[in-house]
């Protein structure tokens, strides 16, 4: 079990880092540089992801009775923020994935910023966390992969465009890796998640859309990404934190919870945007 433990950390940073990668050897800089430029937009984006929707999990956790290890879960994902399958999601909405990209790297930017300083006090008690190796860890696992790749591609586009399909099928495999050796490792206490855990992942997942909708204001394209920004938490720096910090295997059982959940969740939302559009 204890080689099958290593697996499993080992699949996280790969997931992180090909992800990142992938990312960057599809951007172009340029493009994703303009929407920053505006700064009532940066506002709300800040706003929303680390103030509303942390004080969302706030709100959640205290209607919805649930064990400690799902707690930190929750707290975590609301303070991750900058998931890499935004402006995929913002693609299949029809909205403006040039922004959904740039709203991305913002909320990744200011998530290994904030996070780890934010998350010792949104838990409290005796949790102890390192906050120094977070941000280490993001930074060395997430925005160094993503500057490199985002190099490449503007200076070896064929290169670039070579290998950003094989950091996508890495990134996919050891995703399927991580679920596999979830399923082996902690099959037991995924099916022994109650009602309740289901019940708060659910809750604060479509609250986060609805914030977002809302805090994006009246265009059209801006909501769409506001809302699907604000409900796609980052996995992956969420996955790397609990890996590193926490021993508790909920914490990561709730992680990978939300990420499945969220995948339904949000490409029916991005569906129910083009209707809206229409």
């Amino acid at each position: 079990m204890e080689l099958l433990g290593s697996l499993f950390n080992l699949s996280v940073v790969v997931f992180v880092v090909a992800t990142m990668l992938s990312m960057g050897l599809a951007l172009d800089l340029s493009q994703i540089i303009a929407p920053l430029k505006k700064p009532l937009l940066v506002a709300d984006v800040l706003v929303t992801n680390f103030l509303l929707v942390p004080l969302l999990a706030l709100l959640v956790l205290f209607l919805v009775p649930v064990d400690e290890g799902t707690k930190i879960g929750l707290i975590l994902l609301s303070l991750a923020a900058g998931a890499p399958f935004t402006p995929k999601l913002a693609e299949l909405a029809k909205g403006d994935t040039a922004l959904a990209t740039a709203v991305m790297l913002l909320q990744m930017v200011v998530t290994v910023l904030i996070l780890p300083f934010a998350l010792p006090l949104m838990l409290g008690g005796d949790v102890s966390v390192d906050s120094l190796a977070i941000a280490n860890s993001l930074v060395v696992m997430m925005l160094i992969p993503l500057a490199i790749a985002l190099w490449v591609k503007a200076k070896f586009e064929t290169v670039a465009a070579t290998w950003q399909g094989r950091m996508v099928k890495l990134s996919n495999l050891a995703l399927l890796m991580l679920i596999v050796l979830m399923t082996i490792l902690h099959g037991k206490d995924v099916l022994g998640v109650s009602w309740y855990d289901m019940v708060a992942v659910v809750l604060f997942m479509v609250a986060s859309l609805f914030i977002g909708y809302i805090a994006g204001g009246k265009l059209y394209h801006n909501r769409v990404v506001s809302s699907l920004s604000a409900g796609q938490r980052n996995v992956s720096a969420a996955l790397v934190v609990a890996a590193q910090n926490f021993d508790d295997p909920k914490v990561s059982i709730i992680i990978i919870a939300v990420s499945v959940i969220g995948l339904f969740l949000l490409i029916g939302a991005a569906k129910m945007f083009v209707k809206e559009e229409i």
